[in-house]
């Protein structure tokens, strides 16, 4: 696996936090650092934007097919970006002290980890807004001690006609829904569950789920 690369995207002057955005797998694109910036302008984002990319397997999977071996080596993959390397990343990359995360699709996957292992002090983890996550929802994972980990909220936005998750992420993990899906079992106080299903539809697509942020704002979900 190549190591991960945290990229800056936008410093505007004065900014004083920064979000992160993470890439998925299976995209149908991967988003254009144009289009990422354009809807979080859109949603009201004043501050620095970066991007998190991460050696998925992308060219391998492509080449091997849709093998559920493969579907697992990624989703370890997933798992030592956000476990292993992230903090490190932010700590040496990131001058602002405020850091949002947003995550797409397997991109929720390193997300989570990086939760489930934060222990900046200097550094303050503030709103979590995962996009059609591909983790699952149930107790096999420990949402509410994640939630706990962040400042702000954790925003889970989900379309239960998700057509990869529905298909692709059922059988590959025999049986059971993605957040990205349905919302997340445990209840905790900074956990929001939000139906995007009338938006979303069946798509699963970065792009389009970025395009959700403003209404996320619209509804005060997320105060930027």
């Amino acid at each position: 696996m190549k190591s991960p690369e945290l990229r800056l995207l936008s410093r505007p002057a004065g900014s004083s936090k920064a979000l992160i955005f993470i890439d998925g797998y299976l995209n149908e694109e991967k988003v254009r650092n144009s289009h990422l910036l354009y809807t979080l302008s859109n949603a009201g984002w004043r501050h620095s934007v970066y991007h998190l990319w991460w050696d998925s397997g992308l060219i391998e999977s492509c080449m091997m097919g849709l093998a559920i071996g493969h579907w697992h080596k990624t989703k370890y993959r997933a798992k030592q970006v956000g476990r292993d390397y992230f903090l490190d990343l932010i700590s040496n990359q990131i001058s602002e002290k405020n850091v949002s995360l947003v995550a797409h699709s397997l991109g929720v996957r390193v997300a989570y980890y990086c939760m489930e292992s934060w222990t900046e002090k200097q550094y303050s983890l503030q709103d979590v807004i995962l996009l059609a996550g591909a983790v699952r929802r149930d107790s096999s994972k420990d949402w509410g001690y994640v939630a706990s980990q962040i400042k702000g909220k954790l925003i889970n936005v989900y379309s239960s006609k998700d057509i990869i998750l529905r298909h692709i992420f059922k059988m590959a993990e025999l049986g059971n829904n993605a957040c990205g899906r349905k919302p997340i079992k445990e209840y905790h106080s900074k956990i929001i569950n939000e139906d995007a299903t009338y938006v979303m539809g069946t798509s699963h697509s970065a792009s389009q789920s970025l395009n959700y942020l403003t209404e996320l704002v619209k509804k005060g979900l997320w105060q930027i």
